[in-house]
């Protein structure tokens, strides 16, 4: 019993005398929200944000410029979401390599190009003419007209004075062959059977020529295109006369439910199957109070008909 307790004596001295370890894990207290934790590198003071300071934008990464084709740097403000478009510079700029223009020259508008004067077939001449006397139109061949400074002119004009027999063309209007003939044939396979239906008791004796050549600017603009009344190839109708009653006045009528609008409506929507460009009367602001044909030829065959 004795030995016991003496080595239980001994063992508890040399439990004592012994060194504890050098190194204890200690559990790190646990970091407050919106502190670092201990031992974490500090921000500078220039970077801290304080409190209600905004906060300052993270700088964006410089981008390389673009190298242009010919190993040239585009300058500032030649690029990118701001970059100057051709045709966006400005007034007597020049291009590069190019003689700057003087600011009065820059400022002139653009001139209009002149066309020259369409030459006709002679043999589609020779056929135009030929079917326009066997429908029974009367007309007149004129010297060829010819203003090419203006970009206006027929080669080989003629005068239209009646458009069937017993239908006239007042007054007599100057015109390309080709316009002549579509006029004759509308009137003849279009006119004179509308007319047949929606006025009955009444027979066409008169078309009223509001204009026929003319040399102008379409709309008689100032600056534009040319008008195709200035190459012959044109001819506005103002009214429809009558052997009986008032002249049938050429107006917007689409919502005129009489005969005389009926038929109207009838003559100008059939207009374009011998006219490639049928402007009606309230087609537009130009076009109230009279009836646009011409035959101007466009790619594709493509009709223009309002």
């Amino acid at each position: 019993m004795l030995h016991r307790l003496c080595l239980l004596v001994i063992s508890l001295v040399l439990i004592s005398a012994s060194e504890p370890p050098q190194q204890v894990p200690v559990p790190q207290p646990k970091p407050v929200e919106g502190q670092a934790p201990a031992g974490a590198e500090k921000p500078a003071d220039k970077d801290m944000q304080k409190p209600g300071e905004t906060p300052k934008p993270t700088p964006k990464p410089e981008v390389p410029k673009e190298p242009q084709p010919d190993g040239k740097e585009l300058p500032a403000g030649k690029g990118g979401d701001g970059a100057t478009k051709e045709g966006e510079r400005k007034e007597g700029e020049s291009r590069e390599g190019e003689q700057p223009k003087p600011a009065d020259e820059a400022a002139k508008p653009e001139e209009k190009q002149v066309e020259p004067v369409k030459p006709e077939d002679p043999a589609a001449l020779q056929a135009c003419l030929g079917a326009l006397k066997e429908i029974g139109a009367e007309f007149k061949q004129l010297e060829p007209i010819r203003d090419e400074e203006q970009g206006c002119g027929i080669e080989a004009p003629i005068e239209l004075s009646v458009v069937l027999p017993g239908i006239k063309l007042e007054p007599s209007g100057t015109m390309r062959c080709e316009t002549a003939l579509a006029l004759s044939r509308w009137t003849r396979e279009m006119m004179l059977p509308a007319a047949a239906l929606a006025l009955p008791e009444k027979k066409v004796t008169a078309i009223a020529n509001a204009s026929t050549y003319i040399c102008r600017n379409r709309n008689s603009a100032e600056n534009g295109k040319i008008s195709e009344h200035a190459k012959g190839n044109a001819v506005d109708i103002s009214t429809i006369a009558f052997d009986k009653g008032e002249p049938l006045v050429m107006k917007p009528r689409g919502e005129d439910g009489t005969p005389e609008g009926a038929f109207q409506r009838a003559i100008t929507a059939a207009a374009c199957l011998f006219f490639r460009t049928v402007l009606s009367p309230g087609s537009d602001a130009t076009h109230q109070d009279h009836l646009h044909l011409d035959v101007l030829e466009r790619k594709g065959d493509y009709l223009y008909c309002r």
